[in-house]
């Protein structure tokens, strides 16, 4: 008798435990499936129309959204709040916003106290889901998917860049004597990129791919630090690569590699990941955070940024970066605002890489919350 009450205590406790988690799992869903966090509160002063574009507009020469320099202006939280957000690497240029931002004191105006780390993007995800961390710098990447899907409330909530016209990020391949490449032949062959299967950037080496009537599941892959991958493609060791900037102008006069495919224009492939410190807690941090990150887009990196010299500059103090690299490549184009079905396409990709738990896609308002950037330049409708 003392076994089988022993027995039954035991299996109650588990039923229990089950349950609590059970409840704790929908508590999170419904919580995350709760919609936009935050309301445009009316017109905002040197905002106007052009500062708000309709999410469905893909095509490559739409202008992004832009309000006037110093707009919006700062709207001070009532006492000074800490915010942590984390970056994959704090000395880049895609990073430039958040540097300046911290360094011009955009953020202290918000009465925010912004401490940026440098943690892998992979371990970004669970510290921001656990609520240790608020925000983080990175892309809507496999894990980000996995988070939502595992029952984190997370949201890609604005963009960060796309590339010049000019620019040759992307992905290149071997072709001798630098002719037209045949894609066909790239099956069965290694790519290589900095991330690996759950990155975004597969989304548009996917698109170039279909052209030769070839998909990911053809080719190999290999993850490579970035102080490695253009020597493994010139020796041979991998037959593409996909290169960010500045990376890829060590391959320019390099007569056996050729660029294939960039970013799709106007379409931003990371930026602004916010968490439930953010999304629920105190989504009015979060609306300052944003106020403050599109005041300094606006403020100083609305145009061609590298076209002053005097900033070009103090971006290479600010970022530590060597000046011939950050002057090689064209100018980034800043924009906070997220594409329409974006999401989609990128899940599609992960799920045929099989880097998500999921075998369809997610619905784009359980990964993105457009609501803070459009509260901040006042759009509504």
């Amino acid at each position: 008798m003392t076994h089988r009450k022993r027995l039954l205590t035991a299996l109650t406790a588990v039923v229990l435990l089950l349950a609590t988690a059970a409840c704790s799992k929908k508590d999170v869903d419904d919580e995350a499936s709760a919609g936009p966090a935050v309301e445009a509160g009316g017109d905002v002063e040197g905002c106007s129309d052009g500062s708000w574009t309709d999410p469905s507009d893909l095509e490559a020469e739409r202008e992004p959204a832009r309000c006037e320099a110093e707009a919006p202006a700062p709207d001070p939280l009532p006492e000074v709040t800490d915010v942590v957000i984390t970056s994959g690497t704090l000395a880049a240029e895609f990073v430039a916003p958040l540097q300046v931002a911290i360094d011009r004191g955009e953020f202290e105006a918000e009465n925010l106290n912004v401490e940026l780390r440098q943690v892998p993007p992979s371990d970004s995800i669970q510290l921001l889901g656990q609520g240790e961390i608020d925000a983080v710098w990175s892309a809507p990447e496999a894990g980000f998917v996995n988070g939502v899907e595992s029952g984190f409330d997370l949201r890609w909530v604005a963009g960060n860049y796309s590339t010049s016209p000019e620019s040759r990020s992307g992905l290149w391949v071997r072709s001798e004597g630098g002719g037209e490449p045949d894609l066909a032949s790239l099956e069965g062959q290694t790519l290589a990129s900095i991330v690996g299967r759950g990155s975004v950037a597969l989304y548009p080496v996917e698109q170039a791919l279909e052209e030769a009537d070839l998909s990911l599941s053809d080719l190999d892959f290999r993850t490579l630090p970035a102080g490695d991958i253009v020597t493994a493609f010139e020796n041979g060791q991998v037959d593409a690569v996909w290169l960010l900037d500045p990376l890829w102008t060590q391959l320019e006069d390099d007569p056996d590699a050729v660029w294939v495919a960039g970013q799709p224009p106007g379409e931003p492939l990371g930026g602004l990941l916010y968490g439930p410190n953010l999304l629920r807690d105190d989504p009015e941090v979060g609306e300052a955070f944003m106020r403050a990150y599109v005041r300094t887009i606006n403020t100083y990196f609305a145009d061609d940024y590298k076209s002053d010299p005097e900033f070009v500059d103090y971006l290479v103090r600010l970022l530590e970066l060597d000046p011939a690299l950050l002057e090689s490549t064209p100018s980034l184009i800043m924009d906070w605002e997220i594409r329409e079905r974006s999401t989609d396409r990128f899940q599609e990709v992960f799920i045929q890489n099989d880097a998500v738990r999921i075998r369809e896609p997610l619905p784009e308002d359980e990964l993105v919350d457009r609501s803070f950037y459009e509260a901040v330049v006042g759009h509504t409708g």
